[in-house]
């Protein structure tokens, strides 16, 4: 979807109310203690999101993979080599296409996901902390929505 010019006068009242700066600021903050956690496990954050997408949908393509990580498929194939190294992922030919190969979850990669959910999930905690169920589940229809104007 291509920038349309607004008419609008536009009101900029400084970076702390700047939607995208707020944003990008609150991302940083918890990538920064997720990565310290995925560090300390062995993982990158696209190795964290492969196994997250495999536990939720085996047997994903890996246009299919790469889409929902939001990398490109050169990144993703490289990431997969050391994922398949380590024994957490397989990469299979597709039983209806042998063209396209299939990126399976093996149990160590399950079990690896399992390991690092608790701290990751303590991170999202934090995140939330002091927001009801229903204002977390206001952020995420409203973060939907903006993310959704640029799909």
């Amino acid at each position: 979807m291509g920038l349309k010019k607004s008419k609008a006068v536009v009101n900029y009242q400084g970076h702390e109310t700047f939607m995208p700066y707020v944003l990008n600021r609150t991302t940083g903050a918890v990538n920064a203690d997720f990565q310290v956690v995925l560090r300390n496990h062995g993982m990158t954050l696209l190795h964290w999101r492969v196994l997250a997408f495999l536990r939720e949908t085996d047997g994903l393509g890996i246009s299919a993979l790469a889409n929902a990580a939001g990398v490109d498929q050169a990144t993703l194939s490289r990431a997969l080599t050391v994922m398949e190294t380590a024994g957490y992922i397989s990469r299979q030919p597709s039983a209806t296409d042998q063209r396209v190969l299939e990126i399976h979850l093996l149990p160590a990669g399950k079990k690896q996901f399992n390991k690092v959910l608790p701290p990751a999930w303590a991170i999202f905690e934090r995140a939330v902390n002091g927001l009801t169920d229903k204002e977390q589940q206001e952020l995420q229809r409203l973060l939907k929505k903006v993310w959704g104007n640029f799909a």
